[in-house]
């Protein structure tokens, strides 16, 4: 046995979309939920990498952990910071107080590494270098030496996504990722079999999430975007990733032996839609915002040129000298004008960050931003109004209601770090007129709007999309949980949340969760409904800072995680 409890996360993985494709081609991934127990599991909010990750990993709310985007905003400042602002320890630095030897390799989120006394920890690619990985983001150091050797140099970039919309890219990208699928199969069995065995074996695959933005819709004959004129090649990118994956798991769980396993995404994926919602041209419209004179000519800015165009004509190490030679200032900065310059603050209450992955509003409190206008003893009357007038947003093209719901923080959220979420949620309601199985609407900046409209329709060569303008495929809510193992029941699907699924896997360790995690041990998944229980020791583990803010903000704005 290499691994008594091997962890394998797909990205981006939906039960719906393998179902599609096929038990044929997908013989792993359904032998392992047929004899086990497998959820659609639920994300939490936003169904976004970062947040939902960083839960699986720490088994906490996002107001525990605090990682709720990629970025943090204070006033019309944004940071990158991804998971440099982690509060939390991950599981495994906890397993490795407790004297347990562990492996994470590879998750968004877990920069810097954490120390593990006992085991291997190699941050994901939110790590603040934007061509190649370096020391800094492997624990113990060495460990880097030993895999460039092995290896060669870890990339994470082999897929310039800022270029989707050039001639043969989305032809090409299924034999890429396929590729680069083996490749870190290969890595993860060279460090399974290494030294004694490990208590937790945790690695990370990203491809499904890539190729569900840029091939979904190519093999989706039903999504608004697909192309009547797809390749072949096109196509079948989508399945050919998930069956590659599908091989990856059976290796990796050859390799580790009779052990606990737990398959997990942290959110599902499905088809977007041809229309884009104008979120803060829509709350001006019902008067909650304004905007700065002479907002005719943003579109044609010479900053609106840099945000659509910059990150497509440069090469990646060429992004890599530009944003580390001016350090923080550069893409914050330049995020901080893309997001808010338009905004007349001081005669606007509510305003959006108009993120396509999280779409969320703020109120223009006095007292927390530079320009307030509004009074908290307001915000229930505020959000009451907006309320009606958002539910009331119609598709100018079916009249049908565009937002489901509207939800305050407090609703969704619960822990000290409250204070980082938007103070508004907005769940949006799936365009049914363009996909049978829905489609999601996007968001775009209010820059883009014509004549000020509320919506419009992507032109023909926007369909396909890129990193940094719409994507063809998007996120979805469900996302996929399996457990296998001498200690799960054959018990079909359960209804799990994202929390559920650390508590649970905590559990089939004998260890119990710590109060202040999130999620409920899944009982009904057991062999034995009297698992033998331990306490968990209250370990003393370092809280992850904000060291490297400016690498950490240069390396994902150089990503594009800007308005995905």
């Amino acid at each position: 046995m290499r691994a008594k409890h091997l962890v394998i996360g797909l990205d981006g993985a939906d039960v719906d979309i393998m179902e599609r494709i096929g038990r044929a081609s997908l013989p792993n991934l359904f032998r392992l939920m047929d004899e086990g127990a497998w959820s659609r599991i639920e994300s939490v909010v936003p169904c976004a990498t970062l947040p939902n990750w960083t839960t699986f990993l720490t088994g906490m709310d996002p107001g525990r952990h605090g990682v709720f985007d990629f970025t943090t905003r204070t006033g019309k400042q944004v940071a990158f910071t991804g998971g440099t602002v982690r509060a939390e320890p991950t599981i495994a630095r906890r397993l490795d107080a407790m004297g347990k030897r562990c492996a994470m390799i590879g998750f968004p989120g877990t920069f810097p590494p954490e120390a593990l006394e006992h085991g291997a920890f190699v941050s994901g690619w939110d790590s603040p270098v934007d061509f190649e990985a370096d020391r800094n983001y492997v624990h113990p150091p060495e460990l880097f030496d030993a895999l460039v050797k092995r290896f060669g140099a870890y990339r994470f970039d082999e897929v310039d996504e800022f270029i989707a919309d050039s001639e043969g890219w989305h032809a090409r990208l299924g034999e890429v990722l396929e590729a680069r699928i083996q490749r870190r199969t290969e890595l993860a069995l060279w460090m399974l079999n290494e030294g004694p065995s490990w208590d937790l074996f945790a690695f990370y695959f990203g491809e499904s999430d890539t190729a569900s933005h840029h091939l979904l819709s190519l093999w989706d004959e039903t999504a608004p975007r697909h192309p009547s004129d797809a390749s072949e090649a096109e196509r079948d990118g989508l399945p050919r990733v998930y069956r590659a994956l599908d091989q990856a798991v059976g290796k990796l769980l050859q390799a580790a032996g009779t052990c606990e396993l737990t398959i997990i995404s942290d959110h599902g994926s499905g088809p977007a839609s041809d229309k884009i919602l104008f979120v803060n041209q829509a709350l001006a419209s019902l008067g909650f915002l304004s905007f700065q004179p002479r907002r005719e000519n943003a579109r044609t800015s010479p900053l609106s040129a840099l945000r659509k165009l910059g990150m497509k004509a440069i090469p990646p190490r060429a992004k890599h000298a530009l944003f580390h030679a001016f350090g923080r200032a550069l893409p914050g900065w330049l995020e901080s004008r893309t997001r808010f310059a338009d905004i007349d603050f001081a005669r606007t209450r509510v305003f959006s960050d108009e993120l396509n992955y999280f779409p969320a509003l703020h109120y223009n409190l006095v007292g927390r931003e530079p320009e307030g206008t509004l009074e908290a003893a307001d915000i229930p009357r505020i959000f009451a109004a907006l309320e009606a007038a958002l539910l009331g947003l119609r598709d100018p093209w079916t009249n049908k209601p565009v937002v489901r719901a509207l939800w305050p923080r407090e609703a969704l959220y619960e822990g000290p770090l409250l204070s980082r979420a938007p103070d508004v949620v907005i769940e949006l309601e799936l365009d049914l007129e363009t996909c049978p199985t829905g489609a999601t609407y996007n968001l775009m900046p209010s820059s883009e709007s014509r004549e000020n409209a509320l919506f419009r329709r992507l032109e023909r060569d926007e369909l396909r999309g890129r990193k940094g303008r719409s994507l063809a495929g998007s996120h979805r809510q469900n996302g996929l949980y399996i457990a296998h193992g001498p200690r799960v029941a054959q018990a079909g699907e359960l209804a799990l949340r994202m929390a559920d699924a650390t508590a649970t896997l905590l559990a089939r360790m004998d260890i119990a969760p710590t109060p202040e995690m999130a999620g409920r041990v899944a009982d009904e998944l057991f062999v034995s409904a009297t698992q033998a229980r331990v306490e968990l020791a209250q370990v003393s583990a370092p809280i992850q800072g904000t060291n490297d803010l400016a690498r950490t903000e240069a390396r994902l704005r150089a990503l594009g995680y800007v308005d995905e």
